[in-house]
């Protein structure tokens, strides 16, 4: 009888151990802490309500984006629309959330006449799992007359918000080696007899360092090249 016990007792623990092993195996695996991705996104701007005449109706508060930088810090681009006598103004704002604390950058006062402008395109790039930049695109009109570019860097301890000269029909080029050094590339004239806006155009190039304060730039020699504004349209910033 004794025997018989020991061996139920035996195939019970085998029993339990194997039942144990299964539901381990079931259980989800932990994931890991989400880290840095590097991303390049394209946007077109979600349009604020407008009333019969045409106007923008009053108060409306529109997220055209948010990027989540670590698990206490998020960026919104967030416009305030607000029709005028001649144009009508956006009112971007750069709005970064760390912790309980929450800090306002008005595009209008980074870049003059930056209260015209909607944001277009978003890089992120990634030099440590709690470290890089973001880059901003803004442009005004619907042919892109004049970009703004914004440069948000951050890491564990502080986060940063600089911005570049208004451009023309132009674009940014930001290095993957050296995100601090950047291109502004900018239209200064038509390369042929008749200018508009879908004309071949001379540009300008400066080289910028993102990391002064405020940021600085130096136009390189040269009349420029010669390029075609739609080109950037659909990429106004590159990275290399």
């Amino acid at each position: 009888m004794m025997k018989t016990l020991h061996r139920a007792g035996f195939f019970a623990s085998l029993l339990m151990a194997a039942m144990l092993c299964q539901l381990l195996a079931q259980s989800p695996v932990p994931s890991p802490a989400p880290g840095c991705e590097n991303s390049h996104r394209t946007l077109a701007p979600k349009n604020p309500h407008m009333a019969a005449n045409g106007s923008i109706l009053a108060g409306q508060v529109i997220v055209q984006a948010k990027l989540i930088l670590d698990e206490n810090t998020t960026v919104q681009i967030v416009e305030y629309p607000r029709s005028g006598k001649d144009l009508d103004s956006y009112n971007s704002t750069i709005v970064i959330q760390r912790g309980g604390e929450q800090k306002k950058y008005p595009l209008k006062e980074l870049i003059k006449g930056g209260e015209l402008l909607r944001l277009v395109e978003t890089v992120r790039l990634c030099s440590a799992p709690d470290q890089g930049s973001i880059v901003l695109a803004f442009e005004a009109g619907s042919t892109g007359a004049a970009e703004g570019f914004v440069v948000v860097r951050y890491s564990s301890q502080v986060v940063d918000v600089q911005a570049l000269p208004m451009a023309d029909q132009g674009r940014m080029v930001v290095s993957k080696a050296e995100p601090n050094k950047v291109e502004l590339w900018s239209a200064t004239g038509s390369a042929g007899v008749i200018d508009c806006d879908a004309c071949k155009k001379h540009y300008a190039v400066q080289d910028c360092e993102v990391g002064e304060h405020p940021v600085t730039c130096k136009r390189r020699p040269g009349t420029g090249e010669v390029r075609s504004p739609d080109k950037f349209i659909g990429a106004r910033i590159v990275v290399r």
